[in-house]
């Protein structure tokens, strides 16, 4: 018998940039922040036993660059006391935060961020590192024996965002006949005494209700699940973004503030409702008889004393997904041609930054591309690591990027527990993981985004099986 005693400890710290740091996410939207509109948080969730110690955040931000995510990691394990894979480092993927995944994904470390700008975006990156390791501490010095319960609901709000135009091009639109997953995971975490502590909820759909015209800073819908669940239950609620690299919300890319509301509001009702199903003090149902002016059959549960827990494992995997070959050499120097010009004829036409920021952006990849195919590079490939975590029956995976919907249910079909929750957008992003279908049609994930993540190539066809793969092996390892 597991003589071990499970025990979990809850934090949270606000996360907001001042005003005036330009958000993350829209290429084309590169003027700063005017405002908050809900303020941007950190929680973080340690459970740990006497040999395991897990730590899990949800930050309202749309995601950082790998060295980052690896730094955070570091620091946090290091204060802690835990392995840092064992840390991981969700981002909510809002897309109007701070540009935390430098670089890329049209940040001020990307093309055309001010000196100045970036001198205060690294000010805040530094500081983050060292909130996030303390906040880690924080709930570190909280832990109480604990345990941990799963379920889940559904909310009909993702749809598969590979919209076909009429004309046979993909556009980031609503796809209604296209996969989709509407499953709402629920872990909940309650104290002895089954006293809510925190709640993890899940689900797979881009944060990015509202738009690039929008320059309020604000956690976009997993905001407005965390309020109403909190309000609902007590207890601290994480969101982790499920599998959403193909996944919009029905309302995509608004201007009405109610949308947000509307969207969150339906996926937390689901969460709540599927939160106060769980039980998690051990017990049995007992029947019994008794007589009124009928004969009536009782039922009550009848709680008893037990472990904590029987299992509780972490464990991970470090997987390489290769690239589609780089161009050839002549290709590789009219795409540069190609965006040179492009981006010239812009200037001269005096057009807005909203077109000849994202133009500067294709010619930043173009010429990095050249580099590579002039000095010899055929194909790359992406490495990175995937993340797991087992309570009993209650499993968590996690991996860096925006996956699509079909790595998420595939890895669920493949799992054993009776309840798995799919996480992307942890420990770093530097990819969309698209499926086959995607790669073969094109369409921003695999065109746009090569651009926007400075990668040389999009990730070949095979991408979503070969993940689905290695996820098995990592819960081969955590089923056992």
């Amino acid at each position: 018998m597991n003589n071990l005693t499970l025990k979990a400890g809850v934090a949270r710290s606000d996360i907001t940039p001042p005003v005036g740091f330009r958000m993350q996410g829209a290429m084309r939207r590169i003027e700063p922040s005017v405002g908050i509109e809900s303020p941007l948080l950190a929680t973080v969730l340690i459970l740990a036993d006497e040999k395991t110690k897990v730590v899990i955040f949800d930050c309202d931000l749309i995601g950082f660059d790998l060295p980052l995510a690896n730094e955070i990691r570091q620091a946090v394990g290091k204060r802690v006391g835990t392995s840092p894979r064992h840390v991981i480092v969700g981002c909510t993927h809002t897309h109007n935060g701070p540009c935390t995944a430098r670089g890329v994904l049209g940040g001020v470390h990307d093309v055309g961020g001010k000196p100045e700008d970036i001198a205060a975006l690294d000010a805040y990156i530094s500081n983050l590192v060292g909130q996030l390791a303390g906040l880690a501490a924080v709930a570190d010095g909280q832990l109480q024996p604990a345990r941990v319960g799963g379920g889940g609901g559904e909310a009909a709000v993702a749809i598969n965002r590979e919209e076909l135009s009429a004309d046979g091009r993909i556009l980031v639109g609503r796809n209604p006949a296209g996969l989709t997953d509407h499953s709402v995971a629920v872990l909940r975490i309650d104290n002895l005494n089954g006293k809510p502590m925190a709640v993890i909820t899940n689900y797979a759909a881009h944060p990015v209700v509202m738009g690039y015209h929008t320059y309020l800073l604000s956690a976009d819908y997993p905001g407005v699940v965390r309020r109403i669940v909190e309000g609902a239950t007590g207890a601290t609620c994480l969101f982790l973004t499920g599998a959403a690299g193909n996944q919009a919300a029905l309302s995509f890319l608004q201007s009405d503030w109610d949308e947000q509301e509307r969207m969150g509001g339906q996926i937390a009702g689901a969460a709540v409702r599927a939160f106060f199903e769980i039980e998690t003090r051990p017990h049995q149902v007992i029947r019994e008889f008794d007589t009124s002016l009928s004969n009536i059959a009782l039922y009550h549960k009848e709680f008893h004393e037990a472990p904590t827990h029987q299992i509780f494992k972490a464990a991970s995997r470090q997987v390489s997904i290769p690239l589609q070959p780089l161009p050839s050499l002549e290709r590789a120097e009219a795409n540069l041609a190609e965006a040179n010009a492009t981006l010239e004829r812009l200037k001269l036409e005096k057009a807005p930054t909203t077109k000849t920021y994202p133009a500067s952006l294709v010619k930043r990849w173009a010429e990095g591309v050249l580099q590579k195919v002039k000095a010899g590079l055929k194909q790359e490939s992406l490495s990175f690591e995937i993340v797991g975590m087992r309570i009993d029956d209650c499993l968590l995976v996690a991996m860096p990027g925006e996956p699509f919907v079909e790595i998420g249910l595939g890895v669920k079909k493949r799992s054993k527990a009776p309840h798995t929750v799919f996480a992307g957008y942890c420990n770093g992003v530097l990819a969309y993981w698209p499926s086959a279908e995607t790669v073969r049609k094109g369409g921003m994930a695999v065109e746009a985004s090569v651009k926007t993540y400075d990668i040389s190539a999009p990730p070949v066809a095979e991408t979503v099986d070969m993940l689905v793969e290695e996820f098995s092996r990592l819960l081969t390892e955590l089923e056992a």
